[in-house]
């Protein structure tokens, strides 16, 4: 479970001393010994907007080396998002256009993780306990916690195995996920300062060194009277993503004839499974497979991850072309090739956290997405992929889950193909933000800056 705060700087000079404070306690990816992951219950990590950097005292020549849409903000990306209607940025409860808790007052995200309420909630007391003396003023606070099935799986509201597909990075420890799709991913894609999947270590963002009073950063190879701030950091993508279970259950419902199976509650869990993309135990869908396979047997963790569609199911019969998950990750069946399908796939991966939450508001997923480019990876995911009507040889069919008017998803099926009409939204944005992630040597040197 967890619990994230959004907050202002209300005076720069206590928030850099508060920030020294909590440096010690941020969670970094140092090695763990086998006795402190024994007695490791919280984790604590913490993130900047542009205008939260700019209040810490960063000058506008070191907040223009960040790209374009990390300092516009996720509410003034609106359009490409395809955040509109009542999922539009006038409407969020964070990080919108309006509202104590605009994208422009929020400067900081903290993000507080435990095993159990209790930890989670002397965790939220302490840092609480040191925020006004920090010269912070908390806007909002979103706890979450996680849904589990009867194997420990995480799991969603509308019933679907969560957190299955996520990129193995190259050079680090195995995943324990259910199976790298198709190989490591270059440590590029997810933190700045190295290689990616173009073969390229763009330049990182980063701060006059007569900045770094106390020697933090790291040196810019090209230019020496320059620090590289970026550096073992990340862009964080957070947004509150509400589930409208009824409205979903009732289309189930309403169309269930579409579907295939014995009993009416078959033919629901079809029609929900083709138009996610997965079984809800997480199984990928297959040609001729019109039921869910068993679970695989104890001591595995879960359905084998590592498939492709182009050979055995290049035409959606198993995985509808236009399904959330095949939008979200097309692996090999993008034209013209599987090799450069794969490649193009590759280079658009994010690494992703879905927490579910269910508060006065509503209930939902809050999404975490973590990637080194906002605009090759996070948007253009939403936008080509997700949003697009034209998509994988369809022309008129956009996201079913995650988009407003979809409309209709075809399910190709011999001897006729079915056409599911009529999908609406199910899931509305309800507030969020582009961050920057700082890796413990930047967090030193924002907690040091003497503007």
């Amino acid at each position: 479970m967890a619990c994230f705060l959004l907050l202002r700087i209300e005076d720069p000079a206590r928030a850099r001393s508060w920030l020294r404070q909590s440096l010690p306690e941020v969670t970094s990816a140092a090695e763990k010994t086998p006795e402190q992951l024994a007695h490791w219950r919280t984790s604590v990590n913490l993130a900047l907007t542009g205008s939260g950097l700019k209040a810490l005292g960063l000058p506008e020549a070191a907040l223009e080396t960040f790209p374009s849409e990390f300092r516009e903000g996720m509410a003034a990306r609106a359009d490409i998002l395809g955040d509109e209607q009542e999922s539009s940025p006038e409407t969020w409860e964070y990080g919108g256009t309006s509202g104590p808790a605009s994208q422009e007052a929020v400067h900081l995200l903290l993000m507080l993780y435990a095993t159990t309420e209790q930890e989670l909630s002397s965790l939220l007391a302490t840092q609480r306990s040191r925020l006004e003396a920090g010269g912070l003023r908390e806007l909002a606070a979103q706890r979450t916690a996680r849904i589990r099935d009867a194997r420990g799986g995480m799991v969603e509201h509308f019933g679907f195995r969560d957190g299955i597909s996520q990129p193995e990075i190259e050079g680090f420890r195995e995943s324990k996920h259910e199976g790298p799709d198709h190989g490591a991913i270059k440590p590029g894609e997810f933190l700045l300062g190295y290689e990616n999947e173009y073969a390229e270590s763009p330049d990182v963002p980063s701060v006059p060194a007569v900045l770094d009073t106390t020697g933090a950063l790291p040196a810019q190879a090209h230019r020496r009277d320059w620090k590289e701030l970026g550096r073992n950091g990340s862009y964080l993508v957070l947004r509150k993503l509400e589930e409208n279970v009824d409205a979903f259950q009732h289309f189930l419902e309403a169309h269930k004839e579409l579907g295939v199976g014995e009993s009416d509650e078959q033919k629901k869990q079809w029609l929900a499974a083709k138009l996610m993309g997965r079984w809800h135990n997480g199984a990928p869908l297959r040609p001729g497979e019109d039921v869910p396979p068993a679970e695989p047997p104890d001591g595995r963790h879960g359905h084998d991850n590592s498939f492709g569609f182009r050979e055995n199911d290049l035409d959606g019969h198993g995985c509808p072309v236009a399904s959330h998950v095949r939008r979200a990750n097309p692996r090999d069946a993008l034209p013209p090739s599987a090799e450069l399908s794969m490649q193009v796939s590759r280079r658009h991966r994010i690494l992703r956290r879905g927490i579910t939450y269910s508060d006065a508001s509503g209930k939902g997923v809050l999404f975490i997405a973590l990637n080194a480019n906002i605009a090759r990876q996070f948007e253009f995911l939403q936008q080509t992929w997700l949003n697009n009507g034209k998509f994988g040889g369809r022309y008129d069919e956009r996201d079913p889950l995650m988009t407003h008017g979809a409309g209709q998803l075809t399910l190709p099926r011999q001897p006729l193909r079915r056409c599911v009409e009529g999908i609406s939204r199910f899931v509305t944005m309800k507030g969020g933000g582009y961050f920057f992630l700082p890796s413990i040597r930047a967090l030193d040197f924002l907690a040091h800056l003497e503007p």
